[in-house]
């Protein structure tokens, strides 16, 4: 099933987060050019501290931030109750641009109180995937104490780009449960999935709240906020909230190497601002997971290098020693049926063609190697090949793993894992390809209404492939090299 239309994700990834020239008004900012001097403000600057956008352009920064801006050093530094108004403070965060210059951004300061220590709450390695779950559920009930917020979810990303909610703390009168449901691939594009890897957190103030324009004095491009706190919303993001019920949410990431994992998400049904402090500490912890996790993750892929290297030494070893080939080959395919979980594999060289359980058409062969030498590739899986490959009319496989183009001392190798249909379940939260049309022309698309459980049953997909299938595939590449 497509899980969004295709006009609501080119939408989607075509909007330029970054590039907004407004801020959401819970503060305000400045932005300096190379030699310190204002390019741009926003129209708010009076009501958050004093003066008139206009009358900072084409100036000097303000002796106020003078001081402390000899102390920035091209990372994102911040000045707690450093400005004083009225009635209260201002808090100061200094951010670098993409390009070079410095965003100001002015924030009143918060008084959260004492932020308690974690020190021991929580476990410094993770050995098994039951402990990654249990880290991950200490982690965000912790949050949800600690913030009072509504609900925080822990929200995965699969294989397939879709998210499944993981673990879910929430407040006693939150209405409803999000545990365990799936949402689009489309819910969160790529383009904001690589800003969440730029910065520590992502934090809206308020839904309803209308952004702050920033003005220039000559008409100047407006300026890449990729780094800053107060960067305004995307309005199909700020629908997708509204349709939630969330008016206030922050959002951390756990990254990999270079892709976002996952996010721990935190949502307040009424606006809600949390000290720089607070956050700054569950950015620390959040980082601490996501160190145990990736040196967990790294640990498994040693496991699997090391079980297969051993296995396929044991086999090549056989191959040396014994005289009977036929039992040999036959050993050694049921061993990557039990490692690739499957119904059938497939070996196959110019020389011979070795094979076990379920089999795969000779035509359906061709189109998968035709697609991944189309598209540069050598591995690729899919657990829904009649929709991942349409040009496929009809096949008895629901789900192939496969490595081409293996160049092999004396011959190439192709190698198929293949699976059979599985019904089964998913539960989606709303009915994922239900996005509404919206009469707004700055909102053509809107995201659905409904995220009540919504099950999809499933026919023509295998089993998903597991998380590590990429990683077998590449190293079953090496081994089948050493034939």
């Amino acid at each position: 099933m497509a899980t969004s239309t295709s006009g609501f994700i080119k939408q989607c990834e075509q909007e330029a987060l970054h590039l907004t020239g407004a801020i959401q008004p819970h503060g305000a900012v400045l932005v300096l050019d190379h030699e310190h001097q204002v390019t741009h403000a926003s129209v708010n600057i009076g009501e958050i501290w004093r003066g008139d956008a206009k009358s900072y352009l084409g100036k000097a920064v303000p002796p106020q931030l003078r001081g402390l801006l000899q102390q920035y050093s091209g990372e994102r530094i911040y000045f707690a109750a450093e400005l004083v108004r009225k009635d209260d403070f201002l808090d100061v965060v200094f951010s670098p641009l993409p390009a070079g210059g410095i965003v100001i951004e002015l924030v009143p300061t918060q008084r959260e109180g004492r932020v308690p220590s974690a020190m021991n709450r929580f476990p410094e390695v993770i050995k098994s995937d039951d402990e990654v779950r249990h880290y991950q559920q200490l982690l965000i009930t912790y949050i949800a104490e600690l913030t009072k917020a509504t609900r925080v979810m822990y929200y995965e990303f699969l294989a397939t780009g879709d998210g499944e909610v993981t673990a879910e703390a929430k407040h006693e009168q939150a209405q409803g449960s999000f545990f365990q449901l799936r949402f689009p691939a489309s819910d969160i594009p790529q383009i904001a999935r690589r800003l969440y890897l730029r910065n520590p957190w992502r934090a809206i103030y308020d839904a309803h709240a209308d952004a702050v324009p920033l003005v220039s004095a000559d008409d100047l491009p407006v300026p890449d906020l990729t780094h800053a706190e107060l960067r305004s919303v995307s309005p199909v993001h700020l629908h997708y909230l509204c349709n939630m019920g969330v008016r206030a949410s922050v959002s951390w990431p756990i990254a990999g190497k270079d892709e976002l994992l996952a996010l721990i998400s935190l949502h307040h049904d009424e606006p809600r601002v949390l000290d720089y402090g607070m956050l700054r500490h569950i950015s620390e912890l959040v980082k601490a997971y996501n160190f145990a996790l990736r040196d967990f993750r790294s640990q498994q892929r040693i496991q699997i290098h090391e079980r297969m290297q051993n296995q396929f030494k044991y086999f090549h070893q056989q191959l040396l020693n014994r005289d009977d080939r036929e039992l040999y080959w036959q050993e050694m395919l049921d061993w990557l049926m039990r490692e690739f979980a499957c119904d059938g594999v497939l070996i196959e060289t110019p020389q011979q063609t070795l094979k076990a359980g379920l089999e795969i058409e000779p035509e359906t062969q061709e189109l998968i190697i035709e697609h991944l030498e189309n598209q540069g590739e050598q591995a690729w899986f899919s657990d829904n090949l009649l929709k991942d490959l349409p040009q496929i009319d009809l096949t008895a496989i629901a789900g192939v793993a496969v490595l081409t183009n293996v160049l092999a001392p004396d011959h190439e190798v192709a190698f198929f894992a293949l699976r059979h249909a599985h019904m089964h379940e998913v539960m989606w939260g709303g009915r994922p390809d239900k996005p509404d049309e919206n009469q707004d022309p700055d909102v053509p698309i809107s995201p659905r209404r409904s995220f009540e459980k919504w099950v999809e049953m499933r026919y023509s997909n295998s089993k998903p492939w597991e998380q590590n299938t990429l990683i077998k595939l590449m190293k079953l590449r090496l081994l089948l090299n050493e034939i």
